[in-house]
């Protein structure tokens, strides 16, 4: 596949020059984040801006990786994304922190281990706000919700039951998170294309230290 081959090209690219990821990103101007899935073979297919800027840095023909982007994007099983994140229906829930809500059986007939199991979702008063902001945002309105509370009463669950509908539309999701949380999203939010979900669990890592006396917050920002 094309992929495969953009891949490997750029990773002997890599090895040829004997540096990390990490010089990689520097030296290319992209982040951190967007080189690794860039490279790596579980994640989409990367940009054209991304794949030109990694041909450019790598030493390598820029025309001939791009052909191999254009083909990887139209190939079956493939997404090109317009920056960092991966489509929604990819996640596991739990790949974002969202938390059972205690011990219990696997679901019945799923076969999912107890422990990566969730449990029916019950739709309270305040799910009604972040519907209508997801709602918006597929309209092309972007919105940033905040939910606040104490812990372990269901802020992430709440967040990702609502964005669930623009699974379905082809979203992507991008959790910032490597190698710090707030690193991650200073390196990449610069990037993060149209249709996505920019979700920041523990908002208190990205927006500064939590004050004695606040509750766990959780936060998701719909682009």
């Amino acid at each position: 596949m094309a992929l495969t081959e953009l891949r490997r090209r750029l990773t002997d690219g890599l090895a040829a020059l004997g540096i990390s990821q990490t010089q990689l990103a520097a030296r290319a101007q992209l982040g951190r984040t967007t080189v690794s899935e860039a490279l790596s073979p579980n994640k989409p297919v990367p940009s054209a801006q991304t794949s030109a800027a990694l041909a450019r840095t790598l030493k390598l023909p820029v025309p001939e990786l791009l052909e191999l982007q254009r083909t990887a994007g139209g190939q079956p099983n493939t997404v090109t994304p317009g920056g960092p994140g991966r489509p929604i229906g990819e996640w596991e829930p739990h790949d974002p922190e969202v938390h059972p809500a205690g011990p219990g059986g696997p679901a019945s007939g799923s076969g999912i281990p107890a422990e990566r199991a969730l449990p029916g979702y019950v739709r309270r008063e305040h799910d009604r706000v972040p519907a209508e902001a997801v709602e918006g945002a597929a309209a092309g309105r972007s919105r940033i919700v905040i939910l606040v509370g104490s812990s372990s009463t269901g802020k992430t669950r709440a967040c990702w039951e609502a964005v669930q509908p623009l699974a379905e539309r082809g979203w992507l999701l991008w959790h910032p998170f490597d190698p710090t949380r707030a690193q991650a999203v200073l390196e990449d939010l610069q990037h993060v294309g149209p249709r996505t979900v920019v979700w920041l669990s523990e908002a208190q890592h990205y927006v500064g230290a939590q004050r004695p006396g606040n509750g766990s917050r959780r936060l998701s920002t719909i682009c």
